[in-house]
Order: C-alpha cells, then structure tokens, then sequence
C-alpha cells in the first residue's frame, strides 16, 4: 500500500489536480505537445492507470495534451509501471528515471528513449506539484 496515499480515490484526485494544470501549462505543454507521444502509467499498486496523450489533439483548443484514467482508447507508444510511492517522488523531482529503469523500480515497454526525451519538457512540473498539493489541502505529503 501507498505511503502517501490512502486508497486509489486519493492518488486519482491528486494527480488529476496535478494533470489539470499541466495540460494547459504554457511551460509544460507545448513540449509535450512536440514530442507527440502517448504514454501509459501503470500503477500496479493501487490498481489504476492514466494515459498521457501529446500525440492526439486535445477537445479543448487551450490545452497541449490531455489524460485519460484508466482509458483504452488510445494505443499508447509507451507503457510505464510503477508504484504510486515512486509517481510521488517523481513529481517532486526526488527520482531519476533512468536510473530506476535500470534498477527495476519502473517497467518499461515500448520506446524509451523518446519517453526520457521528455524529462526536460517536464522539469517545470516539479515546483507545479507542491503547489497543486498545497492548494487540495494535501501539503502534508509534500516532500
């Protein structure tokens, strides 16, 4: 179970905070946008997945990418799986991916290198997402 996180509920509701700003971020998106990829993230540990999807153009003009829980809709280019735990840390800056590829921590199919090409695009997130935790009222999980 997640150290963070209470249940599947909670995790859901933080990172749609979180997606909710980038998808629109003028810093984030565009980048995203460039590298027009769809990526799965499995979170095996509570149950849930998300697609990010750069690659098809959103509903909304304002927005660069959209997500998905738990779609199928979309094939992805990318499937990664981790824990809830590791997406936390992440989000913080606090995890390498490529070392955690290499050690195991994320499973990995598909292109990797063109989802490691995507590491710059979203280094902004990384002070976005304590202060999306701050305003759903999780500050208490910021690291």
């Amino acid at each position: 179970m997640s150290k963070y996180f209470k249940n599947k509920d909670e995790f859901v509701k933080t990172l749609t905070a979180l997606f909710e700003r980038l998808k629109s971020d003028p810093k984030v998106g565009p980048d995203v946008a460039k590298a027009k990829i769809a990526i799965r993230f499995e979170y095996s540990d509570l149950g849930v997945s998300v697609l990010i999807n750069g690659r098809d153009k959103p509903a909304d003009p304002k927005d660069y990418l959209s997500y998905e829980w738990d779609g199928k809709s979309t094939e992805p280019d990318v499937t990664m799986s981790n824990s809830a735990d590791f997406c936390h840390r992440f989000w913080h800056g606090k995890e390498n991916p490529v070392m955690a590829i290499a050690l195991g921590k994320i499973k990995i199919k598909g292109d990797a290198a063109k989802a490691m090409a995507l590491l710059p695009a979203i280094k902004p997130a990384y002070k976005i997402y304590p202060q999306v935790l701050k305003e759903i009222g999780r500050s208490d999980i910021a690291l």
